[in-house]
């Protein structure tokens, strides 16, 4: 058993693996550096709020940063469709599809440094109640942007491991 974890150990070091977001030596890694270096642009409308508080969780979980080097630049947009309608013209079935497109720039230069789209959908049962039904939706709403503000997390994670920030 302790021959295969050498092995394995020994393997993952020779292929070149490196944590995305782990410390190396102590320190933060290069990914997790940058993110910490991130400002988060204001986000119009509650929605904008709920995501710009999830991405504020995921990438500068200390605080905003004191001098930030990026700029993250978020628009987000929400779609909902009415499925599985009864015989009386009622809708069973909802689905909310939430789509943000953000770009990360470089503060000094102004320049955009990657730029990228997530896209979410849930899916929620209508009843007749109309409160439940705000409810639903409420909460497909915030698993769509808990989801998209991890999606955005690793998509600037690997850009910034690709590009050694």
């Amino acid at each position: 058993m302790r021959v295969a974890v050498i092995a394995l150990s020994l393997l993952l070091a020779a292929c070149g693996f490196e944590p995305m977001y782990g410390e190396r030596g102590g320190a933060p890694s290069p990914a997790t550096q940058a993110m910490a270096e991130t400002r988060i642009a204001l986000i119009p409308d509650r929605i904008g709020q709920e995501l710009r508080n999830q991405l504020l969780d995921r990438l500068t979980p200390l605080g905003p940063p004191a001098r930030p080097r990026y700029e993250l630049v978020v628009s987000v947009s929400e779609r909902l469709d009415n499925l599985g309608i009864a015989r009386d013209d009622s809708a069973t079935f909802g689905r909310l599809t939430v789509t943000a497109t953000f770009t990360l720039r470089d503060i000094a230069g102004g320049r955009p440094v990657y730029a990228g789209q997530s896209k979410w959908t849930n899916g929620f049962t209508k009843v007749s109640s109309h409160f439940a039904n705000l409810a639903n939706e409420a909460d497909a709403r915030s698993r769509a942007l808990r989801e998209i503000g991890e999606d955005i997390r690793q998509q600037i994670g690997v850009h910034f491991s690709k590009s050694g920030a």
